[in-house]
């Protein structure tokens, strides 16, 4: 007997939050004067990654962006001196850096969601 699964948009938009849920946290960086990011599915492999990235002599570490509530950890250096800053600045960098996260994640989703690790930049 042959079984037909018949797909509904609910089942592939579950699918699909399954697959990013894998990555739900993108450490983000810069190297060469441009944003890139890894995908990490705990926020612990997140922090992981961020404390490497800190070793890194070309690279310099942004921060931690978590997609399920679409915030942003700047990493402990940068968010000292982001807090130094007049309150509207820090509104425009959050938004500029919130922007650039989505952006990467999109791009990289859309070339396959399930795997994000590899590395992708934003000028």
């Amino acid at each position: 007997m042959i079984q037909i699964q018949k797909h509904t948009k609910k089942d592939k938009l579950k699918s699909q939050s399954q697959e990013f849920t894998k990555n739900r946290y993108s450490v983000l960086y810069t190297l060469k004067g441009q944003y890139q990011h890894v995908g990490c599915s705990s926020e612990e492999e997140a922090q992981y990654v961020l404390g490497t990235l800190m070793t890194d002599g070309n690279r310099i570490p942004t921060g931690i962006y978590d997609s399920k509530t679409d915030s942003f950890e700047f990493e402990i250096i940068g968010q000292y001196f982001h807090a130094q800053d007049p309150i509207a600045d820090q509104q425009e960098r959050l938004h500029e850096i919130l922007t650039v996260s989505k952006v990467l994640r999109r791009r990289d989703g859309s070339w396959h969601p399930a795997v994000m690790g590899r590395a992708s930049f934003f000028a």
